[in-house]
């Protein structure tokens, strides 16, 4: 069993930041299933956006792997078995490498996915104005204007008449700023592909916080890992 403080204290830490890891897995596997049944998006999915339901995919699995990570460390921490320490801390260290590795690629990528975005929905119009399209996909996309208070996919004028959409209306307070768009001396609310790009933008400082949060943790995770496995190795030595 781990002698002192120092060990002590890495065994309880590691417990303390497996259970928590434990937790977030859960909670990431019950976001991504979420995502991936919620009707709502399923809606907004439909346009041209089949990407999304990978992106849930890949969050699943991170949950579902995070899950076991979780339950790998705290039996390890508790019971200090050697072999469960050592696939962790492998494990573990796979993982930060994958997220350092991902972070440059989304980097690298980050005015890719504008672009993206921009693509699809100018394919879901096809030239034709919104009026024109099938029923679901109208509904589609009146589903994603309410979602983020916008008007039309790339523009208000993807509507034949946006003053017929309730959600397209600039607000009084707004009128005359850059938070509208001017149609044929009219002022409507952002596109949804406008807003979509300053939520992203808005948000993107919180995702990268977190991000190094949980790099941090596994750092630390791996730190009392490698203790714990020094300590019992030291034991074993002296058993020898």
């Amino acid at each position: 069993m781990a002698e002192g403080c120092c060990g002590k204290c890495s065994k309880f830490m590691l417990f303390v930041f497996n259970l928590i890891f434990w937790l977030a897995g859960i909670g990431l596997l019950a976001f991504g299933i979420w995502l991936r049944l919620d009707n709502d998006i399923a809606k907004i999915v439909s346009l041209d956006l089949p990407w999304f339901y990978n992106a849930t995919y890949v969050l699943m699995g991170v949950g579902g792997f995070t899950m076991i990570m979780g339950f790998l460390g705290c039996c390890g921490a508790m019971k200090e078995n050697k072999c469960m320490l050592t696939t962790y801390t492998i494990c573990l260290g796979l993982v930060f490498i994958a997220e350092i590795a991902g972070g440059v690629v989304a980097f690298v990528y980050r005015n890719n996915l504008n672009a993206w975005v921009d693509e699809a929905f100018t394919g879901v119009l096809d030239s034709k104005k919104i009026e024109a399209l099938t029923n679901d996909t109208r509904d589609a996309i009146t589903t994603l204007q309410t979602q983020f208070t916008c008007c039309g996919l790339t523009s208000p004028d993807n509507w034949a008449d946006p003053s017929a959409q309730t959600v397209c209306a600039c607000p009084t307070a707004d009128l005359g700023t850059n938070k509208c768009e001017d149609v044929g001396g009219t002022q409507y609310r952002l596109s949804c592909v406008d807003e979509l790009k300053l939520y992203l933008e808005q948000n993107i400082i919180i995702v990268g916080a977190v991000a190094l949060g949980v790099a941090a943790v596994e750092v630390f995770g791996i730190i009392f890992a490698c203790i714990l496995l020094r300590q019992a190795d030291k034991e074993t030595s002296g058993i020898a």
